[in-house]
């Protein structure tokens, strides 16, 4: 479902005036979309005036911070969608110039960009300072993750009392719980009236990529058990001895690669991550580990009751095996996020036309 022209246009406009600062811009405006099935979709398409005429290019706007993992899946993404332009309140100079470099267009708040036109018209500024933080904007905490990402895993408790989506988080407050979906409604991801929340149009999706960014840089160091190395190199033998040290009854599902292999029978990587809703006391003596800083096990708490939900019982949700992936930083665990986003995850799918 999009958004209608006047809020996307207003949701844009501060992009748009920072595109008009470039010397070969004569103009810029947000663009009607083409009817296209429903599930095919831009954020937007805006339509650059140079000296040479007019250019359409498609949007994808994202009001969080960009982490480095959200901005290699949006180079993937371009490499789909010609001329798409990534508009997001701060690009840093390392993602700026991992953009330039892949060919991604840009451009933030504060005027720092990429832009390419053909062959005739290329910008590339990085240092202009970033522009005061919007409250809702500013970092979350651990619990706070917890709960948007019990929203996540089931939307229909964005209208639920708070002491309920607390509890579907797991060790979150009715404080928090309430804080986040106040949080969700400045920011414009979450709708309210005077009795009920709903998800705005492509809300969820940008929510999601809300959780995505501080899934690497808040939630998981919160969440994490260590690191550690096992006897054995084999990943099969790997999994076998962890299965064996585990106690009947256990409550810990595969993440990361090795419940992306059981999804899609895709990738499997040589990391093997386990998440306990209640660890053991002493988890790495029982599976007979070793602490180690760059070992290749991986032992985390579960971020909440509903990390155990999903299509396969030996898993965690698809999303949590998502960010797993893509938080590994390569390209082969980047492809087998996306298989998990294609088949698991259809609300953060892009699959778009690139607009002519």
């Amino acid at each position: 479902m999009q958004m209608d022209m006047k809020t996307v246009a207003a949701d844009l406009e501060p992009y748009l005036e920072q595109l008009l600062r470039l010397p070969f811009v004569r103009g810029a405006r947000v663009a009607e979309l083409e009817p296209r099935r429903p599930e095919r979709h831009l954020d937007a398409v805006v339509a650059i005036q140079t000296p040479a005429g007019e250019k359409l290019l498609p949007v994808e706007h994202k009001r969080s911070f960009l982490v480095r993992g959200i901005a290699e899946h949006l180079v993937s993404l371009a490499g789909s969608i010609p001329g798409l332009i990534v508009m997001t309140p701060v690009v840093g100079r390392a993602i700026g110039d991992l953009f330039s470099q892949s060919g991604v267009n840009f451009i933030d708040l504060a005027g720092n960009c990429s832009l390419r036109i053909g062959e005739q018209y290329y910008a590339r500024l990085q240092g202009n300072r970033r522009p005061p933080v919007h409250p809702a904007e500013r970092g979350m905490r651990a619990p706070a993750h917890r709960v948007l990402f019990a929203l996540l895993v089931q939307p229909e408790l964005v209208g639920a009392p708070d002491r309920e989506l607390a509890a579907a988080a797991g060790r979150a407050s009715p404080q928090t719980a309430n804080y986040l979906r106040k949080r969700l409604v400045i920011s414009g991801h979450v709708l309210a009236s005077r009795s009920s929340h709903q998800w705005a149009p492509e809300g969820r999706r940008q929510a999601t990529e809300l959780w995505l960014a501080g899934f690497a840089t808040t939630l998981f160091p919160n969440l994490s058990i260590g690191r550690f190395r096992a006897s054995v190199h084999d990943v099969g033998q790997v999994e076998a001895m962890l299965e064996s040290g585990l106690k009947d009854g256990a409550s810990w599902r595969w993440g990361g690669g090795a419940a992306a292999h059981r999804l899609t029978g895709y990738y499997r990587g040589d990391q093997t991550l386990l998440y306990f809703a209640d660890p053991p006391p002493s988890p790495a003596r029982q599976l007979r580990l070793v602490p180690d800083a760059g070992g290749d096990v991986r032992l985390a708490r579960s971020p909440g009751p509903l990390a155990f939900s999903g299509p396969n019982r030996a898993t965690v949700h698809p999303l949590l095996v998502y960010a797993d992936l893509i938080g590994e930083g390569h390209e082969r665990a980047r492809d087998a996020a996306a298989e998990v986003r294609r088949r698991f995850l259809p609300d953060l799918e892009r699959d778009v036309e690139s607009a002519r």
